[in-house]
């Protein structure tokens, strides 16, 4: 039938709600660090500010990952969880990159460290949107 869209059950809602706040957070947080970068000619914010705003909202995201744990999602949750885990785990070493260094080669190297893990997070929105139904 033309005109019902597809939506997340209603069982489920809560729980897909709190990912999309959640996803929504990771993926602002590295939008930021990302526009920390020397692009151009414009000074941007330094990036070791950028790298501790996402390691604060990784860290809240981590305190209340829980909210969207559901068997039906078992598998993303838990790449989503190791991949905070593993983005929290390169910040350091991004931090000191960006304080001690002025190649950029090695500055973007230490950030995708930081970032690359956080696609899990796109991952988990597919899973999640593979649960839709028929309205």
């Amino acid at each position: 039938m033309f005109g019902r869209r597809k939506v997340i059950p209603e069982s489920l809602r809560p729980a897909w709600d709190a990912f999309r706040a959640q996803a929504d957070r990771v993926e602002s947080a590295r939008r930021a660090l990302l526009s920390c970068l020397p692009v151009g000619r414009v000074d941007p914010v330094p990036v070791p500010v950028g790298l501790d705003l996402l390691r604060d909202e990784l860290d809240a995201v981590a305190d209340e990952l829980e909210a969207w744990r559901r068997p039906e999602v078992e598998q993303p949750w838990h790449d989503c969880r190791a991949a905070l885990d593993e983005a929290r785990a390169a910040i350091p070493h991004a931090h000191e990159v960006a304080t001690s260094t002025g190649e950029l080669e090695e500055l973007l190297d230490a950030v995708s460290d930081v970032v690359e893990p956080l696609d899990a997070w796109h991952e988990a929105e597919r899973a999640w949107l593979a649960l839709r139904v028929r309205a």
